[in-house]
């Protein structure tokens, strides 16, 4: 806290003893989604300009130390902590200008008070001892920092969130964003995503995606009148053409193919049935060794009560051993059809959302066990 007192003493000193404070302006910035996945989201930050003392300066609260050895590691367990950082104004836009993304600024109508107190914070914040934050994607990252900073250290500004009228719930934000642009790392998102994410979103809590930051500040009032005070479009978005082939490489046309390949196996069987029914189930249950140990073993919020672990099942590593030498496990059948029979059901009633392609996997992991069972596939 001494710290803290210290950057209030010099901010004071800078503000009411060198320039004058009509220099100085905070903006919020919104930058549009990207083709990456670490951009799919989009991205939002805070501006301080002085003009007076030439200075542009962007706090980012969405930086990460890629070169960290256990980055993987503790982002699977949920402890990956991102930081904020100060960079100049051209070093921030240098990739939105490169990638041709849109950027909008939002200049905020502050008065010198709350200047005085939000740039103190951030000049604070940015220490080394103090620019650290546990992330939470949904709850604590880079567009629901902007909205907490200016909440806390701008006293009079009464926030106001952006409504729609069809409230969607948040794994229907995470596809709209994340459904074109990456769409195999939505799949495997949504398979991840527990049922925590399909209740519907509050106002505050569409937040967790930059562009409501954008739409709830300029909602927001300060003192009786409008927290946003102008807007520009300092990079405007060119549109992306994409591919009308692009269907192609989709888990939708992955799903169907996987489908396709069952009902030419039912009929004309092949010698290489089993080899394909034994992958198949062993590659869903490894896959139900990631969700188990999403669910059950790591920090995420999201990935707990996951229905997924019904199809996508690590007991199912032991029916494919079954597939491959011929076993005849008749406990092992009956448990991997009541599971498939659970899933199908709370894919069909929607007890948990689950994407299109995750449905076709299902019914063919229904029909198969079918097979196996019925027509004495395991001799």
């Amino acid at each position: 806290m001494q710290t803290f007192h210290r950057f209030n003493i010099v901010v004071f000193c800078c503000l009411f003893f060198g320039q004058p404070v009509a220099s100085q302006q905070f903006s919020v910035l919104t930058c549009s989604r990207g083709d990456e996945i670490y951009s799919t989201f989009g991205h939002s930050a805070i501006r301080y300009k002085d003009s007076m003392q030439n200075i542009d300066w962007v706090y980012n609260y969405g930086l990460f130390d890629f070169q960290d050895p256990n980055f993987i590691p503790k982002f699977c367990m949920g402890k990956l902590d991102y930081m904020v950082g100060k960079e100049t104004m051209n070093d921030f836009m240098g990739q939105y200008v490169y990638q041709q993304r849109e950027v909008k600024e939002q200049v905020l109508n502050l008065q010198p008070s709350q200047r005085d107190s939000l740039l103190s914070f951030l000049e604070w914040n940015i220490l080394d001892e103090n620019k650290y934050y546990r992330y939470d994607f949904l709850f604590n990252n880079c567009a629901t920092k902007i909205i907490d900073v200016i909440e806390q250290n701008c006293k009079g500004v009464q926030m106001k969130f952006y409504e729609e009228e069809d409230k969607k719930t948040f794994r229907e934000h995470i596809h709209s964003n994340a459904e074109n642009s990456v769409p195999f790392i939505d799949w495997g998102m949504d398979m991840a995503l527990g049922m925590p994410v399909d209740k519907k979103s509050t106002a505050r809590e569409y937040c967790f995606l930059p562009e409501f930051v954008a739409k709830s500040m300029a909602l927001c009032q300060n003192n009786g009148q409008a927290l946003v005070s102008k807007e520009y479009v300092l990079v405007p978005e060119t549109p992306r053409i994409r591919s009308s082939w692009a269907w192609l490489w989709s888990p939708r046309t992955f799903g169907f193919i996987i489908f396709i390949i069952m009902i030419y196996i039912i009929y004309k069987p092949q010698a290489w049935s089993n080899l394909f029914y034994g992958l198949f189930f062993l590659l869903l249950g490894i896959g139900g060794l990631v969700i188990g140990f999403e669910w059950f073993f790591t920090e995420h919020s999201v990935t707990k009560n996951n229905l997924n672990l019904l199809w996508l099942n690590p007991l199912f590593i032991f029916y494919s051993y079954a597939i491959f030498t011929k076993k005849d496990w008749r406990w092992m059948k009956r448990i991997v059809q009541i599971s498939l029979c659970l899933a199908l059901i709370a894919a069909i009633f929607k007890v948990q959302d689950v994407h299109s392609a995750t449905r076709s996997l299902i019914f063919a992991a229904f029909i198969m066990n079918s097979l196996i069972t019925n027509k004495e596939t395991i001799n």
